[in-house]
């Protein structure tokens, strides 16, 4: 089936705007944050089932502290008994509640994780010096360490005992979830100036893993082996300026039932059936974060803090509203009837199939990606602030 869409499918550019390799960031015309407007008569949407704080500067240089400039995804795993987490600060921690059950300090800086495998056994993060570091989920004992060349700041997958995940340099890696060990690697092609992020990678089927990259291409491999099964240029530059020739693949591209969606930096979201190879549509929305499902709609936010519901059949825009401009969105998720998106500053709004703001709830600290699981919304702030809610 694969061979029926290598052109069909495009992936999602990191929302961050920082860039690497030329040091600079980046900013609209008008980039002063909106502010927010008090909701009439708000409706209860979220009850909170989970508050706790990780510690953030444990192991952090002397006069180091986390900034707008350099927060990553720190993402956490969700078990049946509860979560596991980590810290910018090197504590990955296992919580039944809010009790700790059992925390190690891995003595550096942690800029990926958490994965989990299926089994629940296994959870993976890595530093910010390249190690890869795998723990029994249910103890927390080390079971092993592998220092790669340099860091990643994206989750890793597991996925048929495999450890699958992209380095900053641009090259792809697949260790063995047992040893740690490198079972394959693959470099591409790096880019003097790219969005600083990662795409984590998304497994497609049992044997197929997509990889995004800097390059601007999505890559299909055989997750076992590291075989490449095809690649495509994805990210088009759209003018003369550095910025404009920015065609990194940061972001995760959502699949619904036959339905591939995937947005773009350069301004495209797109939609296609796997089934047939069909484009659906394409849609303007310059985004750099995977768009959410809500019935017929898909909704997605833009990189300036617009939030856009399109048809998710024909791509046309049902709603688009602009009053969280600039406020750095995360990428929107499914909340029962309504859907939510975080922001810089801890608020996550709550915008219903109207796309009317009806709802609010707030963290400490800037959130970065919001995740739901069994009618559960779970977020990690750059504060190391874990919140859980019920829907």
């Amino acid at each position: 089936m694969h061979n029926r869409f290598i052109k069909t499918v495009l992936v999602c550019a990191m929302a961050t705007v920082a860039l690497t390799g030329c040091q600079k960031t980046f900013k609209s015309e008008d980039s002063k944050p909106a502010k927010l407007v008090n909701i009439a008569a708000p409706v209860s949407v979220l009850s909170p089932v989970l508050q706790v704080s990780l510690d953030q500067s444990r192991n952090l240089a002397k006069g180091e502290r986390i900034s707008k400039k350099n927060v990553v995804d720190l993402q956490v795993a969700v078990t049946k008994s509860g979560i596991i987490a980590a810290s910018r600060g090197g504590l990955v921690s296992a919580f039944v509640g809010n009790q700790a059950v059992w925390t190690v300090n891995l003595k550096q800086v942690i800029t990926s994780g958490v994965a989990i495998d299926e089994h629940e056994s296994i959870v993976v993060v890595g530093t910010r010096s390249g190690e890869v570091v795998a723990l029994n989920a249910n103890t927390g004992e080390k079971l092993w360490e592998t220092t790669l060349t340099t860091s990643s700041v994206a989750p890793a997958l597991i996925h048929a005992d495999r450890v699958l995940l992209s380095a900053n340099n641009g090259v792809l890696y697949g260790l063995d979830l047992q040893t740690g060990s490198v079972v394959w690697e693959l470099g591409t092609q790096r880019t003097g100036i790219s969005v600083r992020g990662i795409a984590e990678p998304l497994a497609l089927d049992a044997k197929t893993v997509l990889f995004g990259t800097a390059d601007g291409r999505i890559h299909a491999l055989d997750s076992g082996t590291g075989m490449p099964l095809w690649n495509r240029r994805v990210g088009m530059a759209t003018g003369g300026s550095s910025v404009e020739h920015l065609r990194d693949v940061d972001g995760t591209p959502l699949v619904m039932g036959q339905h591939l969606y995937v947005t773009s930096f350069s301004g495209q979201l797109a939609g296609f059936d796997m089934a047939t190879g069909r484009t659906m549509f394409v849609a303007d929305i310059k985004s750099t974060k995977s768009p959410a499902i809500l019935g017929d709609l898909l909704i997605a936010t833009g990189v300036r803090g617009d939030v856009r519901a399109f048809n998710r059949l024909t791509g046309e825009t049902v709603w688009l509203s602009e009053s969280l401009k600039n406020r750095q969105l995360t990428n929107p998720v499914t909340v029962g009837d309504y859907v939510a998106v975080g922001d810089y500053d801890g608020v996550i709004h709550l915008f219903d199939r109207d796309g009317e703001i009806v709802s609010r709830v707030q963290t400490k600290g800037q959130l970065t990606s919001l995740q739901v699981k069994d009618n559960r919304l779970y977020t990690q702030s750059a504060a190391g602030v874990i919140s859980v809610w019920q829907f």
